[in-house]
C-alpha cells in the first residue's frame, strides 16, 4: 500500500485542480522556487493529519487568493485535497474497507474539505471522509494506521534531539509504554531500583538531609514541603523524555572515546542523527500499515558526498523498510544521484496551477533512461528547475552562445532597461550535451513518444504521454562534408544523423525546436558581418612562427568583410577554422574550438558594444526559447 497521488484544490498555490503522483518507495520532488513542492507536502501532512500540523490547523491564508487588492475577497471557496492509496494487500483491504474503491479493491480514497467559513471561536471545521461517498461513517482510528513523520527545512536537528516533553527521541519508544493492567516496564523496574541505591548513598543522603533541614526552617514542619535528590521519575513517560542521544566519532567507537553532546556536533551531522532517529522510530510502527517519511530540503548543512550517500541511504530504507519516502530538493547534487523514475518535476505554468510531472509516467525508452541517468550529472540536472533550455553539442557552444544571447536579447529589450538582459534574468539554461544527444533529452520534454516505422527509421507519433512543459531548443551543426564551404545561397546536404530530427520535432512538439546552420558553429560564426576581422584578431596572437599562415590571418584582420562576396567569406572562415583545429604552435601545442572559443567569450565579455553579428538560427533558437515572436523568424 502506498499513496499514489494527491489531488488539491483551493488550498495555498494551487487554484484548480492539481494533481501529483508518487512512486511506491522514493519520491523526490523538484522545482524552482513558488512552484508548489511545500505546498504539496502540506497537503499530505494536512490530510494524514501529521501530529504536528494537526496541532497547528488551518489559517484564513491556507485558502488560494490572487495577487491583487481584492485578494481577501477572492479566496478559495473552500480547500480540498484527496489521496488515493494503491495496492492494498488483503489485510489493507479488510482494515480500509469503508475506503475502498467501487470499482477497485487494492485502491483507497481518503478525502478532506475545509470550507472558508470561521467558527465562532475562529476555526476552520475539517470534513473527512474515506471512499467515495462523503456521506459515509468515518472512523478516525483508521488515521491511527498511517505513520506520517515530516522534517521541516532548515530544521534546528540539535534541538530537536534534546530531552523534553514530547522530544523526538521519545516517540521512539512510545509503542514500548505498558497498557493498562500490564504492569510495569523494565525500563521503571531499573530506575526505580537505581534510585534506591542512589538515595542510600552518603554524599546524596546527606544533601537530602541538609535539604530537608533548611525547608524545614524556613517553613516550619506545618507549612514546609519535602524534597529528594533522585536520578528521575520512575514513570515511563518521565524517563524516556529525559533520554538524551550522545554521539561518538565513528561507528562502533563508544569504548574508545568519550561522548559529546549534540550542541557540540556540526550541523550536517546533527540532521543525520535526526533523521536516523525518525527512520527508527517508524520502523517501531508496528501497529502502522503505512509509513510515509516527508523530508524537505535534506541537502541542509550537508556536503556534495554526504548528499549523495544520504539519498543513496533513502532509497535503500524505502526498500528494505517498507517506507514511502518523499523528498523535495533544490539540490543539484540530489537531483544528479536519484534515479530518473523517483523525479517528479514541478513546472510553474503561466496565468495557470503549476504542473506535476512523474517522469516515470513519460514512458521513457530503456536505453534513454541508461543513458539519461548517466549523463545527468550536476552540471545537466540544472535543466529541472530551469525555465527554459537550450542544447547545445559542445563546449564551445556552451560559452559563447550565453554572450550571444545578450546581443540579442539586448536589441529585443532595446527600448526598457527594466527588462531581462541575459539568459540567466530569464531563468534559461544552456545544457552541454558533448555530441547530439537530441532524441534522448526531448523525451523528458516534447510530450510524443517514439515508435519506429516500417523502414526501421525513428518517427514521432502523437501520443498521450506525460511531459515536462519547458520551452527548450536544441542547437546543431549540419556537419555536410569536411571540405565543402556552404553560402546561404549553395547550401550543402548535411551529414548529421539526427538531422530528420528537426523537422518532426516542429512538427509534433508544442514546446520544443532544434535549429541548425551552414556548417559548424565556428564556420557559421565568420560568415557574418565582420565577424572574421574579430576572430582573425584573437587567433592572430596565437601565432608565433613567421609564414604563410600569419601573413594570412593578419590580412583577415585588416578586411573589411561586410564588402565581400559570401564565396570570399566562406573561403576565409573554412581557411581560420582549419587553422584554429591543426595549427601548432613552437611549443607543438594546438589552440582547438574549446579554448578558441574562451578567448572569443572574453572578448565578447570585456566588449559588449563589439560589433559581432550573431547568426539568424541561434537568433531563432533564442527567440524561441525566451518565447519571443518577431514579425518574421527567419529560418
Amino acid at each position: 500500500m502506498y499513496l499514489s497521488k494527491l489531488k488539491i484544490r483551493g488550498y495555498k498555490t494551487f487554484n484548480e485542480e492539481f494533481i501529483a503522483r508518487f512512486n511506491e518507495g522514493l519520491t523526490v520532488l523538484l522545482g524552482e522556487n513558488g512552484s508548489g513542492k511545500t505546498t504539496v507536502i502540506d497537503a499530505i501532512r494536512l490530510i494524514l493529519n501529521e501530529d504536528e500540523y494537526g496541532r497547528i490547523g488551518i489559517s484564513s491564508n491556507d485558502f488560494h487568493h490572487p495577487f491583487s487588492k481584492s485578494a481577501k475577497e477572492n479566496r478559495a471557496s473552500s480547500i480540498e485535497v484527496s489521496a488515493t492509496f494503491k495496492n492494498l494487500d488483503e489485510k489493507e483491504q479488510v482494515a480500509y474497507l469503508p475506503w475502498l474503491d467501487a470499482g477497485n479493491s487494492e485502491t483507497a480514497h481518503l478525502n478532506l474539505k475545509v470550507d472558508n467559513k470561521e467558527t465562532p471561536r475562529g476555526r476552520y471545521n475539517r470534513i473527512v471522509w474515506g471512499g467515495e461517498s462523503i456521506n459515509g461513517i468515518f472512523e478516525w482510528e483508521l488515521l491511527d494506521t498511517l505513520a506520517c513523520i515530516y522534517l521541516p527545512p532548515l530544521r534546528d536537528a540539535g534541538s530537536k534531539l534534546e530531552a523534553y516533553k514530547g522530544s523526538r527521541l521519545s516517540r521512539l519508544f512510545r509503542n514500548e509504554k505498558p497498557k493498562k493492567g500490564e504492569g510495569e516496564h523494565s525500563l521503571e523496574q531499573a530506575v526505580r531500583k537505581f534510585n534506591n541505591e542512589l538515595t542510600e548513598n552518603k554524599t546524596i543522603d546527606d544533601a537530602n538531609k541538609q535539604i530537608k533541614e533548611y525547608l524545614k526552617k524556613s517553613l516550619g514542619s506545618f507549612l514546609g514541603q519535602d524534597a529528594i535528590i533522585q536520578f528521575s521519575e520512575t514513570s515511563f513517560d518521565r524517563i524516556v523524555e529525559k533520554l538524551r542521544l550522545l554521539f561518538y566519532p565513528k561507528i562502533g567507537t563508544s569504548s574508545k572515546y568519550l561522548f559529546r553532546e549534540v550542541t557540540e556536533n556540526s550541523l550536517g551531522y546533527n540532521n543525520i542523527l535526526y533523521l536516523a532517529t525518525v527512520l527508527a522510530e517508524l520502523d517501531r510502527s508496528k501497529d502502522c500499515l503505512l509509513k510515509i517519511l516527508l523530508i524537505e530540503e535534506p541537502e541542509a548543512h550537508l556536503h556534495p558526498q554526504l548528499q549523495i550517500r544520504l539519498m543513496q541511504y533513502l532509497k535503500e530504507q524505502a526498500k528494505e523498510s517498507n517506507i514511502q519516502i518523499i523528498v523535495t530538493t533544490h539540490s543539484a547534487t540530489i537531483t544528479a544521484a536519484t534515479n530518473l523514475e523517483a523525479i517528479n518535476v514541478l513546472t510553474l505554468v503561466e496565468n495557470k496551477n503549476p504542473k506535476s510531472t512523474l517522469l516515470k509516467d513519460c514512458q521513457i525508452k530503456s536505453d534513454t533512461k541508461f543513458f539519461l541517468e548517466r549523463w545527468l550529472d550536476i552540471t545537466k540536472s540544472t535543466l529541472f528547475f530551469a525555465k527554459g533550455l537550450i542544447f547545445v553539442e559542445g563546449i564551445a557552444e556552451a560559452l559563447v552562445i550565453k554572450e550571444l544571447a545578450k546581443r540579442v536579447i539586448k536589441e529585443i529589450n532595446k527600448d526598457d532597461i527594466e527588462k531581462p538582459s541575459s539568459l540567466d534574468d530569464y531563468g534559461i539554461s544552456i545544457i552541454n550535451l558533448n555530441g547530439i544527444y537530441f532524441t534522448h533529452f526531448f523525451q523528458l520534454l516534447q510530450g510524443y513518444k517514439f515508435k519506429e516505422d516500417p523502414e526501421n527509421k525513428e518517427t514521432l507519433i502523437k501520443e498521450d504521454v506525460d511531459f515536462i512543459p519547458l520551452r527548450c531548443v536544441g542547437i546543431t551543426d549540419c556537419d555536410p562534408d569536411k571540405d565543402s564551404k556552404p553560402t546561404p545561397e549553395s547550401k550543402c546536404g548535411c551529414n548529421n544523423p539526427q538531422y530528420y530530427f528537426i523537422e518532426q520535432v516542429e512538427k509534433n512538439s508544442l514546446f520544443c525546436r532544434i535549429y541548425s546552420n551552414l556548417k559548424t558553429f565556428e564556420y557559421d560564426l565568420g560568415m557574418e558581418g565582420n565577424n572574421l576581422k574579430t576572430m582573425s584578431e584573437i587567433f592572430v596572437k596565437y601565432i608565433d612562427t613567421e609564414g604563410s599562415i600569419k601573413n594570412t590571418i593578419q590580412e583577415y584582420t585588416d578586411t573589411d568583410w561586410i564588402a565581400k562576396k559570401d564565396e570570399e567569406r566562406a573561403n576565409a572562415a573554412f581557411y581560420l577554422l582549419n587553422r584554429i583545429e591543426n595549427y601548432q604552435n613552437k611549443a607543438k601545442q594546438t589552440l582547438g574550438k574549446g579554448e578558441f572559443a574562451q578567448k572569443l567569450t572574453k572578448k565578447l565579455y570585456d566588449e559588449p558594444d563589439l560589433d559581432f553579428v550573431v547568426p539568424q538560427y541561434i537568433k531563432n533558437a533564442i527567440y524561441w526559447v525566451i518565447n519571443h515572436n518577431p514579425s518574421k523568424i527567419i529560418e
